[in-house]
């Protein structure tokens, strides 16, 4: 168990132990852990390592067989199951949408359980649907046939947060998404953490999803053992043992391109230019840059095109976002650097653009960047393990 201040621990699992009928061991056996406030703590491990009992044990939907859960304090293994849940926001794979209900009715149904007045319910499915970026106006009315997968597990967010809940369990959300949406959900996931503030318990097998997601890991062997639990940071460079190295698997340094955010890094400049601009002003301007191309830009200041000096002189009379070839997508700010990676392999120009909130240009991340970034992790990384070496003499 994690020790630190016990008024920081939002949830405390105490010899939390769970043995089904007729078998012979136990699912988890004598766990033992802190959950901080404000925290995310991913639970991560092979298939029917009990990661998923466990978390289920939290809000009492498997009851434990023995042993306890804190929760801010309080033993809850003994209060109204119910009434627990009604406390503790959850989030599934499959989403659990009510088909039946429309999506302002699916995000109200714990706030009319705890009795709140109908003016307070209308205004936070308001919020929460600003909030995950849905506006209220388009998607309240709208049942979950009509959304995409996507759109769909956003809303499950939205519903468990429905309560204002302090704690939220999240059992692989992302699991069932194709993985351009997923990145795309992961990101808009932290985005909301760093508004809202939880006390998460995620779960999930993909040891990558844990290090981009996770302020801890909780790494579990079979019956719930913890392997090690740790920041991402740490069982990256010091795993406990052979089980976490062999879990983590090659590219320990690829990896910790998830622990930094593009918005961490100094951006490279890339010449641009309006899509209104003459041509042959435009070519000018390329030829004064050592670059080969140009990035168009619209009104709003998204990158719409790329043009070089072919482009240039063949484009007559015609606005520029209509010549040179599209841009490829670009990441967010609080994409990671394996984000950036991932969508500078196939990138024309060899750099990935990006983007803030609104679309407008910040930016681009280019080889050398990352380069220099793995090297610097790799240096700390060292280093803190030099410093818990001589600790520990």
């Amino acid at each position: 168990m994690t020790a630190g201040n016990a008024q920081d621990v939002m949830i405390r699992l105490e010899a939390l132990t769970k043995r089904y009928p007729g078998q012979q061991v136990n699912a988890v056996d004598s766990l033992d852990l802190d959950i901080h406030t404000g925290e995310i703590v991913v639970l991560v491990g092979p298939s029917g390592c009990g990661k998923t009992t466990t978390m289920k044990m939290i809000n009492r939907i498997i009851e434990p067989t023995s042993g306890r859960i804190l929760l801010g304090g309080e033993d809850v293994t003994k209060v109204n199951s119910d009434q627990l849940r009604r406390r503790i926001g959850y989030v599934i794979q499959q989403v659990g949408l009510f088909p039946h209900m429309t999506i302002g009715e699916n995000i109200a149904t714990v706030p009319k359980l705890l009795g709140w007045d109908k003016g307070r319910i209308a205004d936070r499915v308001d919020e929460l649907l600003d909030l995950v970026g849905m506006p209220s106006e388009s998607f309240r009315d709208r049942y979950p046939k009509q959304l995409s997968g996507g759109q769909q597990q956003r809303i499950g967010v939205a519903r468990a947060l429905g309560g204002d809940p302090q704690v939220m369990l999240m059992d692989e959300p992302f699991g069932a998404i194709d993985p351009i949406t997923r990145d795309r959900l992961q990101n808009e996931f932290l985005r909301l953490q760093g508004e809202v503030h939880k006390t998460i318990v995620f779960v999930t097998h993909d040891i990558d999803e844990a290090i981009k997601l996770g302020d801890r890991i909780a790494i579990l062997q079979e019956g719930s053992q913890i392997a090690q639990y740790d920041t991402p940071e740490q069982i990256l460079a010091a795993p406990a043992n052979d089980f976490v190295s062999d879990f983590i698997g090659r590219g320990a340094s690829l990896k910790r391109l998830n622990l930094t955010r593009v918005a961490d890094i100094e951006l490279r400049a890339w010449p641009t230019v309006s899509c209104q601009t003459d041509p042959q002003a435009a070519l000018d301007q390329l030829r004064s840059v050592p670059e080969s191309a140009l990035l168009v830009l619209n009104a709003n200041g998204s990158p719409v095109r790329w043009v070089g000096a072919d482009d240039l002189r063949r484009a007559g009379h015609r606005p520029l976002d209509r010549v040179g070839m599209p841009t490829s997508p670009a990441v967010g700010l609080r994409a990671t650097l394996s984000d950036a990676l991932n969508e500078l392999i196939t990138a024309r120009f060899a750099v990935t653009i990006v983007v803030d909130d609104h679309g407008v240009f910040r930016g681009v991340v280019d080889i050398d960047q990352i380069n220099e970034t793995i090297r610097a992790m790799r240096a700390a990384a060292v280093q803190q393990a030099r410093a818990g070496l001589e600790d520990d003499r």
